[in-house]
């Protein structure tokens, strides 16, 4: 099997690490952002990228081809993996889809919010001439693992796995045969669920990421830290912040409520609250499990994980606003589920005081007085965005994709 790999970073060095290991696949990297793929072919080494497991385990393989040239690779792909931020899904998927094979499948690790909205008006759809009819469509709910490079294109380390990750499949008949063949790909269990807005619905990273961004610095007053003063991500989870995340999935909830009343015909059953997912999600690494927040505190495999900084002079950090917690989780997770709330009449005030923070450090502009209606929702995948005006709209357009 020809899988073409697209990004350079964490979850992409560890995808080629996994595919290659086995030589049952074909691997292209494709990495058209800055000179991502020049680093990545002088780096190599001869084993390639090795993939190191808490357990001891190891994987090793070497991609055959890395490229940031968009022909060579779609050119007899049979799987795309977009291992990238969620900003450049759109762009990638529009400069391969001219050159890629009918019946390529492309899927989504993982796909934030609003990706079938995205895929349906790159590739087409919804009974307009395109290629999305002849292409199977995969969002994963979450990547499968935590990692992190230990030394750029040689070693990434997964510091944790979850037990399994939620998967979406268009068109729905391909649901089991997608998330057999990429589960035995990527080493990770994957659970076919009913429907992507389901998976928009149920992406926890939009609570996690902003949410933590916000605990841990709504109050920030520009002091910077040390290297050994950056705050824990994860463990730096306190009572005020569990207070929000947990604020934040009820809200999520209360959206998923109002979706099903309108649409019943979608199952909604795989959105769940924070603590729910969390549990599930790390059973085996939680170590105390009485609360959201000791649940953050006790994950081993969010353990030594610090929040994003930037460094701005010798030996001194501060936040790093526009890291991908805040840049890619709210645009594109967050803002969807507030675009789905504004359709279905929910209010949000928790979600809202997050994005209304985030918006300012991030120089965007999602909300204005309750209405997502800023200029920067060209640049999101809020359903507004698609031209989605009412819940009816929008649960037909997912109908459909389940069809």
């Amino acid at each position: 099997m020809k899988v073409t790999i697209c990004g350079a970073g964490n979850a992409a060095q560890t995808l080629i690490a996994l595919l290659a290991a086995d030589h049952t696949a074909i691997v292209t990297v494709y990495a058209p952002l800055a000179d991502e793929a020049e680093r990545l072919r002088q780096a190599m080494q001869p084993d390639g990228v090795c993939a190191m497991f808490p357990d001891g385990s190891r994987f090793c393989g070497h991609a055959a081809t890395v490229t940031a040239d968009a022909q060579e690779a779609g050119e007899g792909v049979e799987l795309v993996l977009l291992a990238l931020p969620a900003f450049a899904h759109e762009t990638v998927l529009r400069t391969l889809a001219p050159h890629l094979p009918e019946r390529a499948w492309i899927a989504a690790l993982p796909a934030r919010g609003g990706f079938d909205l995205l895929a349906q008006e790159v590739l087409g759809g919804r009974g307009q001439p395109g290629m999305a009819a002849s292409h199977v469509i995969c969002g994963l709910q979450t990547l499968p693992w935590a990692c992190r490079i230990r030394k750029w294109g040689v070693v990434v380390d997964v510091l944790g796995a979850k037990r399994a990750v939620d998967i979406a499949v268009w068109p729905a008949p391909y649901a089991e045969e997608a998330a057999a063949r990429l589960s035995t790909l990527i080493h990770a269990p994957l659970t076919p669920i009913d429907n992507f807005l389901a998976l928009t619905l149920a992406n926890t990273g939009q609570i996690i990421h902003p949410g933590i961004m916000y605990g841990l610095f709504h109050r920030w007053n520009g002091a910077l830290f040390s290297a050994n003063e950056v705050p824990l991500f994860y463990g730096g989870v306190d009572g005020e912040t569990a207070e929000v995340l947990a604020a934040m999935s009820a809200e999520v909830l209360a959206v998923r409520d109002a979706v099903a009343q309108e649409a019943p015909h979608l199952d909604l059953s795989s959105v769940v609250d924070v603590q729910t997912w969390l549990l599930d999600a790390y059973a085996e690494q939680i170590e105390d499990k009485r609360s959201l927040q000791a649940a953050f505190t006790s994950n081993r495999a969010y353990a030594g994980l610090t929040a994003p900084v930037t460094q701005v002079s010798d030996g001194a950090f501060a936040p790093a606003f526009t890291s991908r917690y805040l840049a890619e989780d709210v645009p594109y997770s967050l803002l969807v589920t507030r675009g789905i709330a504004a359709l279905a009449g929910v209010e949000t005030p928790v979600i809202d005081r997050v994005i209304c923070w985030a918006q300012k450090k991030l120089n965007r502009q999602y909300l204005i007085s309750g209405r997502v209606a800023g200029r920067d929702i060209a640049a999101s995948h809020a359903p507004q965005r698609f031209g989605i005006d009412t819940l009816a709209q929008l649960a037909a357009r997912s109908g459909e994709w389940i069809l």
